[in-house]
């Protein structure tokens, strides 16, 4: 019998807890099962500070709150430098996310999906899409191989909801109880006095796990172009 391929799962986000929360369930079950796990934030979501924190103090907990998420899965934490709020779209950056993919041979990527009533959530959608491009053409000149990347889905996130259809439903149960262990170590977890976010996507889990016969599931999106299915006859 074939043993099973290591895969390497990217998921990225605007800011520190987003790709945590959105994609952690599936990203637990994939580390459970020996896949290589690599967290991007392309923020570390600083002006979100409580009262009575400091920006830079609260950059600093985001960034280890986020490794601290990543070492409980045996998996890696990058945290770019880009101000918080001002997360624009440029070749620059899709080249650093490319490289990331590269570099670490990423085979799957999750990333925020297009429409969000957050402007850093929309530009790292086009910012990690267009990456994708970068890290896959195998005819840009770069002094690593290209990344054999073979699904990119899009998470489903409370601030992200416009237009979002999901498409993949994953059984994240085997990977929950990790989850939630691992995502207290993001303040915004549990401490957010503007929104609860532990609870939801805890309850948006077991919603979605109820529509497949799971007790815990999460749904992702895709592009028109990837739901071709062949049917053999």
């Amino acid at each position: 019998m074939q043993d099973k391929q290591t895969s390497v799962i990217l998921a990225v986000g605007a800011h520190t807890g987003d790709a945590q929360l959105t994609s952690g369930m599936l990203l637990a079950r994939h580390a459970q099962q020996g896949d290589k796990i690599i967290t991007l934030d392309l923020t570390a979501g600083e002006r979100g500070a409580p009262k009575g924190v400091s920006i830079s103090d609260f950059r600093k907990r985001n960034i280890d709150g986020a490794a601290a998420f990543a070492r409980m899965l045996g998996g890696k934490s990058i945290v770019f430098d880009v101000p918080d709020g001002e997360l624009y779209p440029c070749k620059e950056l899709e080249l650093r996310v490319a490289d990331v993919m590269r570099e670490h041979k990423v085979t799957q990527v999750l990333y925020h999906w297009k429409n969000s009533l957050h402007k850093d959530h929309v530009s790292a959608h086009t910012i990690t899409k267009n990456a994708i491009f970068f890290a896959s053409l195998p005819t840009f000149e770069h002094p690593l191989p290209p990344a054999r990347i073979t699904r990119a889905m899009m998470a489903e996130n409370w601030e992200d909801s416009e237009g979002f259809q999901p498409y993949f439903y994953v059984d994240v149960s085997d990977g929950f109880e990790l989850w939630k262990k691992a995502i207290v170590n993001l303040w915004l977890a549990e401490n957010s006095t503007s929104f609860k976010y532990l609870r939801y996507y805890e309850a948006l889990s077991v919603c979605r796990g109820a529509l497949i016969g799971k007790q815990h599931a999460s749904a992702f999106a895709a592009f028109d172009y990837a739901k071709r299915q062949v049917l053999e006859i």
